[in-house]
C-alpha cells in the first residue's frame, strides 16, 4: 500500500456479511444442484481481505461496502434486510455512499442483445433490492474488474474499474528477482478449475514433445460443457489444428500432471518465488471467459511480480488490456499475434509455436535474451508495485 493516499472510510459491517453468508448457503446449494452454478461459492467477494487492511482516514467520503461475489443468487435474496437500520438511514439520506464491490469474478451484468429484456440483467438483481429500500440507483458506486462496462443511459450507478488481483500481487513484499540460471525453459500451470483452453494448451505441449523442457501441471481430464455453451471438451479439442486422436488418448491417460503437489499460495500472500526462480518463460493459463470479455487475474500479475516474461493463453486482447494499464509485453522478442487470434484453437496453436521456438534455444541463449528484456521487466515491476487505484474512491 506504499504511496497510496486513502481519503475515505468504510463502515465496518461484518455482521451484514455474516448474515448474508448464512442465508445464501441454501440458495447457492439449490442453484448448484439445478445446474445454474457449477460449484458452491461463498457469496462474499474475495477482495474483502484487501479492503479490511486499509487504514482509516480522517474525514473524506464514507462508504457502506457490499462485498458480493456474484449477482445471480441475489435475485432471490433481499440482502438489504441485513443492513443495520442506522446505516440504511445514512444511505437513504445520502450521507453514506453504497459501494458494491464485485471484483474477484467477472460477470456479464447487462442484457444488451436484441430481444433480451434489459431490466432482467443481473445488474438489477442488486440494484432493485437497494431501490426497494429507499437507496437511489444514481447514488450507488460499483467496483468491478470489468474494464469495459457499456455506456448506456439506462445504467445509473457509477462504475469504477478496480483490479483486485493486481492489488493482491502489489502488496507482496518480494524484491525484484533476476533470473540467474535457466533450468526450465517454461512453466505452465493448469491444475486449477477445469477449462477447455487449459487442456488444449497442455495437450499441444505434449503433442509437440515440449513437456521435457519445462514444468507443467494439469488436472485430470474431464469432458464437460460450460453452462452457457453446448460444446463439450472433446468437441473443443477435436477442432485443434493437427488434432491426433491416438495421441489425445495417450495424453489423457497420463493426466494429472503435477509440479510440486502443493496448493496455490498467493491467496494467503505467501511467497511463490521458488516455483519461478530458474524458469525463463511463464506460460499463463488464464481464467478465460466463454464470451467476449477480458479477465486478467493473479496468474498474469505474478509473472510481473516475479520478473519473468510471459505469454497468455486466455481471452482475446489480453495483451492489449494490460498495455492499456501501462505494462509492456514482448513483441520485440516473439510473435504476439496470438493475442488477437480468431479462435481459442488458433491462439493455443500460435502460443505453442512461440514455446517451441524457445525450447529449441540453449539455456545460455535464453539467459542472454532475458538480460535484453530487463528494461521491460523492471518497468513492469515498477508499474505493478506503484499502481494507484484507491484514489478513485477519494
Amino acid at each position: 500500500m506504499a504511496g497510496s493516499v486513502i481519503k475515505f472510510n468504510l463502515i465496518d459491517n461484518k455482521k451484514f456479511h455474516q448474515q448474508l453468508e448464512d442465508v445464501s448457503e441454501a440458495v447457492l446449494h439449490h442453484m448448484t444442484m439445478t445446474g445454474m452454478m457449477t460449484i458452491i461459492q461463498k457469496p462474499t467477494d474475495a477482495s474483502i481481505s484487501v479492503f479490511r487492511t486499509l487504514p482509516q482516514s480522517e474525514g473524506g467520503k464514507c462508504y457502506y461496502p457490499f462485498f458480493l461475489r456474484e449477482p445471480f443468487s441475489l435475485k432471490d435474496i433481499d440482502f438489504c434486510e441485513f443492513i443495520e437500520p442506522e446505516h440504511l438511514k445514512l444511505m437513504q439520506d445520502k450521507k453514506v455512499i453504497p459501494l458494491v464491490v464485485m471484483t474477484s469474478e467477472l460477470w456479464v451484468l447487462f442484457n444488451l442483445e436484441r430481444n433480451r429484456i434489459f431490466k432482467n440483467s443481473p445488474y438489477f438483481h442488486v440494484i432493485d433490492k437497494l431501490v426497494k429500500h429507499g437507496i437511489h440507483e444514481e447514488d450507488v458506486v460499483w467496483l468491478t474488474c470489468d474494464k469495459y462496462i457499456p455506456r448506456d443511459d439506462r445504467i445509473k450507478a457509477k462504475f469504477i474499474h478496480f483490479d483486485y488481483f493486481l492489488e493482491q500481487q502489489k502488496v507482496l513484499s518480494n524484491k525484484f528477482m533476476t533470473l540467474e540460471n535457466v533450468k526450465h525453459k517454461f512453466i505452465s500451470m493448469a491444475q486449477g478449475v477445469h477449462r477447455h483452453h487449459r487442456y488444449a494448451m497442455t495437450y499441444k505441449l505434449y503433442e509437440q514433445d515440449l513437456l521435457q523442457h519445462g514444468l507443467t501441471s494439469c488436472s485430470e481430464y474431464e469432458n464437460f460443457s460450460y453452462p452457457t455453451l453446448p460444446q463439450s471438451t472433446d468437441q473443443y479439442m477435436n477442432i485443434l489444428p493437427g488434432f491426433d486422436n491416438n495421441k489425445f488418448e495417450q495424453f489423457k491417460a497420463q493426466l494429472p500432471y503435477k509440479i510440486d503437489g502443493k496448493e496455490n499460495m498467493h491467496q494467503r500472500r505467501w511467497d511463490e518465488s521458488h516455483l519461478f526462480k530458474d524458469v525463463f518463460l511463464m506460460l499463463v493459463n488464464e481464467t478465460h471467459q466463454p464470451d467476449d470479455t477480458v479477465f486478467i487475474t493473479e496468474k498474469t500479475y505474478r509473472c510481473i511480480n516475479y520478473c519473468r516474461p510471459f505469454v497468455i493463453n486466455g481471452d482475446r486482447d489480453s495483451l492489449s488490456y494490460i498495455k492499456e494499464m501501462g505494462f509492456k509485453t514482448f513483441d520485440k522478442f516473439w510473435d504476439e499475434s496470438y493475442d488477437y487470434a480468431d479462435s481459442d484453437q488458433d491462439r493455443v496453436t500460435k502460443i505453442t509455436e512461440v514455446v517451441r521456438d524457445i525450447c529449441h534455444r540453449s539455456n545460455k541463449e535464453l539467459l542472454t535474451q532475458y538480460n535484453d528484456m530487463l528494461p521491460i521487466l523492471r518497468h513492469n515491476y515498477s508499474i505493478l508495485k506503484n499502481y494507484e487505484q484507491w484514489n478513485q474512491l477519494n
